[in-house]
C-alpha cells in the first residue's frame, strides 16, 4: 500500500487532470479538493475519484474550460448554472460569491445546477465557517444515482443525498456536520470494494433484496441498494433524503428522482448566514466554546476514551496524515498509475509502502 506526502499526491493528480485536458486552474482546484478529502480521512471523496472524472471528461460529461454563470442575483437569492464543468470549480466559486453577498446582506439562499460530482459537501460549508459565517447545504444527484431504497422498497429511488452544516468554533477548526441521508456514502462502498473488505451489517441489499455485506452487490448489474440512515428508524433517513431531493433537485431546477434520469451530477441548495445579524461574533464564539465544552465533558461509556463533536475526527485525521502521509489502497493506486501511463504522466517515485 503506497503512502504519499500530501503535496506529492496533489501534484500527481494535477498532472493527470492537465493531461486529460483540464485547464491549469481547474486541475489545481480539483486536485486540492480530492487531496484535502484524503487528508481528512474521507478517502471515499479523494483520489479514488480521479478515474471516474477522467472517464467523464472523455465521455463529454465534464466539459473543461466551461465557466459557471450566475443566472439570478436578486435580493437574497443567488442561482448559478455550472455549465457542466468540474463540480468543485463550480461550487467553490458559487460559495465565494454567496459569502461575499451574505457579508453585505446578512443571508443568502443559494441554488446551483448543472454540475458534475462536487466531491465532499462539507468542503463548501467549511468555506462559510472559515469566513466567520454559517453554512448549510444539501445536494442530490440531479435525479440520477438512485441507489437508496425507500423504507420497505426493493429498488433504489433516491441518491445518498448529503447534508452539511458548518459553524466557526476555534482557530483553524470549525464545527462540521457532513453526513449522507443514506446509511453510508456510495464512496465508502467503493473504498471497501477496492480494499477487498466486507461491509458492516445493515448497509446493503443485493439486487434480489437480500441483506448483503459484499460491496460488489451494489454495482451489479443489476444494482443493489443502500439503506436509508437510521436502522430500525430508517423512515427518518428516508424522509431527510426526500427533503434533500426536493430542495437540491426540484427547487433548483437541476433534476429530481424519476424514471429516465441518467446524468449524474449534484443539484445544490443551501444558505449562508451572517452571525453578526443575531449577535456579536465574539459572543457567538464564547457560547460555542461553552456549548461544545459541555458536550465533551460527558462521562464516557466502556470502550470510549472521549466524546468527539462533528469535525473533530476529520481535523485529527488531517494532522496525522500531514505528518505520516496519505495511504492509498493498492487497487486505487493501480488504477491511478494505469491512468497516468495512458495519459503519459510520470508516476512519483520514492513512495513509502
Amino acid at each position: 500500500m503506497p503512502n504519499l506526502h500530501h503535496s506529492t499526491l496533489k501534484n500527481f493528480l494535477e498532472r493527470i487532470f492537465i493531461a486529460a485536458e483540464a485547464t491549469v486552474d481547474e486541475a489545481r482546484i480539483v486536485a486540492d479538493s480530492l487531496t484535502e478529502s484524503n487528508l481528512l480521512g474521507h478517502d471515499s471523496h479523494g483520489a479514488i475519484r480521479v478515474p471516474q472524472y477522467v472517464r467523464m471528461i472523455k465521455n463529454g460529461l465534464i466539459v473543461p474550460g466551461n465557466k459557471p454563470e450566475v443566472i439570478k442575483d436578486e435580493g437574497s437569492t443567488l442561482i448559478v448554472d455550472g455549465h457542466y464543468t468540474f463540480g468543485q470549480v463550480i461550487v467553490r466559486q458559487a460559495m465565494s460569491q454567496a459569502i461575499e453577498k451574505a457579508q453585505e446582506r446578512g443571508l443568502v439562499q443559494l441554488g446551483i445546477r448543472r454540475t458534475n460530482h462536487i466531491g465532499r459537501l462539507g468542503e463548501y460549508a467549511t468555506q462559510a465557517a472559515e469566513a466567520g459565517l454559517l453554512g448549510w447545504l444539501v445536494a442530490n444527484n440531479s435525479g440520477a444515482g438512485q441507489i437508496v431504497a425507500p423504507v420497505g422498497g426493493l429498488e433504489g429511488r433516491l441518491a445518498t443525498n448529503p447534508i452539511a452544516f458548518a459553524a466557526p468554533w476555534k482557530e483553524n477548526e470549525c464545527f462540521l456536520l457532513d453526513m449522507t441521508t443514506s446509511i453510508a456514502p456510495e464512496g465508502k462502498v467503493r473504498v471497501a470494494l477496492n480494499k477487498g473488505q466486507q461491509l458492516p451489517e445493515g448497509w446493503l441489499l443485493d439486487p434480489q433484496g437480500n441483506p448483503s455485506r459484499n460491496p460488489a452487490d451494489l454495482y451489479g448489474p443489476p444494482w443493489g441498494t443502500l439503506m436509508p440512515l437510521g436502522g430500525s428508524m430508517a423512515h427518518k433517513g428516508f424522509g431527510l433524503g426526500l427533503m434533500v431531493e426536493i430542495l437540491g433537485g426540484l427547487l433548483t431546477g437541476d433534476g429530481y428522482s424519476r424514471s429516465g434520469q441518467t446524468r449524474l451530477g449534484n443539484g445544490v441548495f443551501g444558505f449562508v448566514a451572517d452571525i453578526e445579524c443575531f449577535m456579536p461574533r465574539e459572543e457567538f464564539n464564547n457560547h460555542m466554546q461553552k456549548l461544545l465544552a459541555h458536550i465533551k465533558s460527558c462521562p464516557t461509556r466502556d470502550g470510549f476514551d472521549e466524546v468527539l463533536v462533528p469535525g473533530e475526527p476529520e481535523h485529527r485525521a488531517r494532522r496525522m496524515r500531514l505528518e505520516e502521509g496519505i495511504p492509498l489502497d493498492d487497487e486505487t493506486w493501480r488504477q491511478l498509475t494505469e491512468l497516468a501511463a495512458e495519459l503519459g504522466v510520470d508516476v512519483p517515485g520514492g513512495l513509502r509502502t
